[in-house]
């Protein structure tokens, strides 16, 4: 039974991280067509929105034990589909260094978010 919880959080924040950073980028995307950013401001932006989606995902899905856990590995995984949909829709390679630097990042992230929602939700 507790690994079913634990399977159902890490999908559940998985998917909310995952709709929450599309969105973001797409809005962000029409931000970028309609007026001129440099790279740096592009890239920076880019970091937050993944930073705020992985947050959102994690604070409204984890809950029970194991916030650290389950929001470090709803992070990484958010972040490899991503990438995984920025390579189909670019039809290059999926995976980097860049891309070991950003799954680290978010599963900090998540680890954190997790243990945030866990702490203020409840341990429900």
């Amino acid at each position: 039974m507790q690994s079913k919880t634990f399977l159902t959080s890490v999908i559940k924040a998985t998917a909310l991280s995952l709709i929450s950073s599309l969105v973001g980028i797409l809005l962000f995307a029409l931000i970028v067509k309609l007026v001129a950013l440099s790279d740096g401001t592009v890239k920076t932006v880019n970091q937050f929105i993944k930073v705020m989606a992985v947050f959102i995902g994690c604070f409204f899905s984890v809950k029970g034990k194991l916030g650290i856990i389950k929001g470090g590995v709803s992070g990484a995984l958010c972040t490899v589909l991503l990438y995984a949909v920025f390579a189909l829709m670019s039809g290059s390679g999926i995976f980097s260094v860049q891309t070991l630097a950003d799954m680290a990042f978010t599963a900090i992230v998540g680890g954190i978010s997790g243990v945030i929602a866990v702490n203020v939700r409840g341990k429900e």
